[in-house]
């Protein structure tokens, strides 16, 4: 299974989450968003059923029963459960200076910070004490990030720095407003391939 997905806002390096500890709950909400319309659009996912019992239930549920933790039931896509793994591929669009990109965004701590928001989370300190109403159960990618065989990373130069631009400084400025004030505002696109370390009737749905 491959499929895309989109985040755009900011992207903290790990080390400054203490600062905003729900950064990364922000940002796994706005994957919960686009995994739920997947499971909901893909006929491999929403044609996926548990018939134990002589009673269809639906698989993501089946899933999230079984992955009740710290007061939220999880559907994730990739685990252990399922032998399976993923490869994932980042394009990282930012406000900057061409040849800068590397040392300026701080690769590898944004990369943690994004994939501890695509997984189960580890600490109740992330999390609201409860969920909101559209997300139980909630849908994530990882059920560990260690399930992440492999990774390659893209910068490039964010060029829509009209958004950034305020209007009530001189034209001057403009520019340099955007590239120091929004330094951590981002535009990812995420390329997800899903893998299994042995095929099985429980992740024929996934690998299909």
């Amino acid at each position: 299974m491959r499929f895309r997905l989109f985040y755009e806002g900011e992207l903290h390096s790990s080390g400054n989450n203490s600062k905003r500890p729900g950064h990364k709950h922000d940002i796994r909400r706005e994957f919960h968003k686009q995994f739920r319309e997947l499971w909901r659009v893909d006929g491999n996912l929403n044609e996926w059923m548990d018939y134990a019992a002589h009673k269809a239930v639906p698989e993501f549920q089946r899933i999230a029963d079984r992955h009740g933790k710290l007061g939220y039931h999880w559907v994730p896509l990739v685990s252990d459960e399922t032998f399976t793994h993923c490869s994932i591929d980042v394009l990282m669009l930012r406000p900057g200076k061409v040849g800068g990109l590397i040392l300026d965004t701080d690769i590898d701590n944004r990369l943690k910070t994004l994939f501890d928001a695509l997984q189960i989370p580890t600490s109740q300190s992330q999390l609201p004490e409860t969920p909101a109403s559209d997300e139980d159960p909630f849908f994530v990618l990882l059920e560990k990030d260690s399930l992440i065989s492999s990774v390659s990373v893209t910068t490039d130069r964010l060029l829509a720095t009209e958004r950034f631009i305020r209007k009530d400084v001189p034209d001057s400025l403009t520019l340099s407003l955007a590239q120091s004030a929004n330094r951590d505002h981002v535009v990812l696109i995420i390329s997800v391939a899903i893998h299994a370390t042995k095929t099985t009737l429980d992740n024929l749905h996934l690998i299909g």
